[in-house]
């Protein structure tokens, strides 16, 4: 039981260093990979801590001076994310974390813009049938970004009408 313990606690710190990396504090960041990377040894098998590590290295990408650095990073981090998705299909956190991701990288490079249109569905079909899945901030967030995702892959239409449903809310 403690080491159980002991890894939620260093979930929760990571998580808490990780979002000062996205709002962009370069230092959090490499504290986040560390964190992350340190737990993914000893958690080898967590889907969780795998798609935590995965949008560190993705941080490290956008922080990184040389373009091919940047992509390397990137890549890897999407990687690390589609492997813990492909783990824990039906992690909430995990599609979340993965939608995000994939939103924020450039389509023309990455074209992940599908996969974030993906994540999202998915969520909002999850919420479709349980009405407690997602907070009224989580649904708001969900459409938003789902209609971005639409607008980053080219579909303007199908993006308005996801617009239209955040009126709805």
């Amino acid at each position: 039981m403690g080491k159980k313990v002991d890894i939620s606690k260093q979930l929760a710190e990571g998580r808490k260093v990780l979002m000062k990396g996205v709002a962009g504090d370069k230092n959090a960041v490499k504290k986040a990979y560390d964190i992350f990377s340190k737990l993914r040894d000893t958690e080898p098998n967590n889907a969780v801590v795998e798609a935590y590590y995965g949008s560190a290295l993705t941080l490290r990408g956008r922080d990184a001076v040389k373009t091919i650095e940047k992509a390397d990073l990137a890549q890897e981090g999407l990687n690390a994310l589609n492997k813990a998705v492909s783990k824990d299909s039906n992690n909430k956190e995990i599609r979340l974390l993965r939608a995000n991701v994939c939103l924020r990288l450039p389509e023309s490079f990455f074209k992940c813009s599908q996969t974030a249109i993906k994540d999202y569905t998915f969520l909002l079909d999850q919420y479709k049938k349980d009405p407690k899945y997602l907070s009224k901030n989580q649904i708001k967030e969900v459409v938003k970004d789902l209609s971005t995702a639409y607008k980053n892959a080219g579909k303007e239409a199908k993006a308005k009408e996801v617009m239209q449903q955040l009126k709805q809310l």
